[in-house]
């Protein structure tokens, strides 16, 4: 059976994790090596929206014309 293409999620998405994220960094009782793990995954959430955001500006850009490229 074939793999299905792992959706990624929106940037409002995206920032809604990275919030949790950060929540559970807050919390008294997450542990140091938690707090790793946290880490990480924030650090690859924030680079997914990164590049949503950075794609949308793009499509921006090019639909009104203010290509940088010029």
């Amino acid at each position: 059976m074939p793999k299905k293409a792992e959706k990624k999620p929106g940037i409002e998405e995206s920032l809604a994790n990275i919030e949790n994220v950060i929540a559970k960094l807050e919390e008294p009782q997450t542990t140091l090596e938690e707090a790793f793990v946290l880490y990480e995954e924030g650090i690859k959430l924030v680079k997914q929206a990164s590049e949503r955001i950075a794609h949308v500006e793009r499509q921006m850009e090019i639909l009104s014309g203010d290509t940088k490229d010029e």
